[in-house]
């Protein structure tokens, strides 16, 4: 699409150097997959944080006031004239400001390979750089549904792209049909057979309809299903503990368990910051994650957290790594998406020690 529009594409040197490339480039426009997205509103949030207290209480205030602007102009379609007024002098005190570290020209993104959170999804609405997140696979050649300017609903991966049709299976798995779907496997007619049948192919993701836009749930292979007969999807869960200012990632597990338990990776500048105010000492991060009073701190952030989640998606226990997962230590997809089994298997033992006395 890049080429057959006569645009110059350019691809980022690194994650790491993503903020650098777009103040080279100036892009007016950004594909990416949601961990990019995630650490860039982490950023801004953590920049704000520092901010001192008048310039802090303005950018919450713009954001607040952008996200009733947002809401009001593209879900609702009535967006108040005093509204109106009210998000032009946010735009231009904080918002402006904000896009200018993207390059200055950036007018949208758009983001798949993975559910965004819908937080973040409006965040970047707000600040005037709309993030559309569609939907598809590698079979479906790959797109299949899109958000737009017109159709949007935020959480939402869009509603279904020119004859393709999407319908929703008993056990909530999503199956299409349309022109962009693959004619099969190549010399794989046993696997053909078992994806495509009666000519809609099996996503293996799990989600709904509603009002023809399409929400992901997550991937039917990654479904957790409890001792207690539960099927949870882990990755909303993951989303809302990355959304706490001191977690950077998550990972949920708990299948055939009697409960949910969780691997998370802290933020390290917040995790370093609290530690000079607390004046801990410590040997290194390994060190760190293991003290008393960091482990009271997270105790304190997830139980906030579970109160925001129904009983049987609560976790009852988690362990802190020192160390993000990354895609050299092959605990990430080249799209960030966590290798559910890489991690299983490496951080075992860690896993097995929150289960280890659950019968007391």
């Amino acid at each position: 699409m890049t080429i057959c529009n006569g645009a110059l594409m350019a691809f980022a040197d690194s994650i790491e150097k993503v903020s650098e490339n777009m103040l080279e480039v100036k892009p007016t426009l950004m594909v990416s997959v949601p961990r990019l997205f995630e650490k860039i509103y982490q950023r801004i949030f953590e920049n704000a944080h520092q901010m001192p207290v008048v310039k802090r209480n303005l950018f919450h205030w713009a954001v607040d006031v952008g996200k009733r602007f947002i809401e009001a102009k593209y879900v609702h379609k009535k967006p108040s004239a005093l509204l109106g007024i009210e998000y032009a002098v946010a735009d231009r005190l904080v918002f402006s400001k904000i896009r200018a570290k993207f390059g200055g020209n950036m007018k949208l993104f758009c983001c798949g390979g993975a559910p965004l959170d819908k937080t973040i999804n409006e965040f970047f609405w707000v600040i005037g750089i709309p993030i559309f997140e569609g939907y598809g696979l590698t079979e479906t050649s790959p797109a299949l549904t899109f958000n737009n300017f017109d159709n949007v609903r935020f959480g939402s991966v869009g509603t279904a792209l020119e004859q393709t049709e999407i319908k929703i299976a008993e056990d909530g798995e999503i199956l299409v049909k349309g022109p962009q779907l693959m004619l099969g496997y190549y010399n794989d007619p046993i696997a053909t057979a078992e994806a495509i049948q009666d000519g809609w192919f099996k996503t293996g993701d799990i989600g709904h309809l509603e009002d023809n836009f399409l929400y992901i749930t997550d991937r039917k292979k990654e479904l957790i299903i409890t001792a207690g007969g539960k099927n949870i999807p882990p990755q909303p869960i993951e989303n809302e503990l990355k959304m706490d200012k001191y977690v950077s990632s998550a990972f949920v597990y708990g299948d055939r368990k009697p409960y949910l338990t969780a691997l998370i990776v802290p933020n390290l500048e917040r995790l370093l910051e609290f530690a000079k105010e607390r004046h801990i000492h410590y040997f290194d991060l390994d060190d760190l994650v293991m003290h008393e009073p960091v482990q009271k701190l997270f105790e304190q952030r997830i139980a906030e957290i579970n109160g925001r989640l129904a009983h049987y998606e609560t976790i009852k226990k988690f362990a802190l790594l020192p160390h993000d997962f990354s895609i050299e230590n092959g605990e990430l997809t080249p799209t960030l998406k966590l290798r559910r089994k890489v991690i299983t298997e490496k951080y075992k033992f860690k896993i097995e020690d929150m289960y280890a006395d659950h019968s007391n």
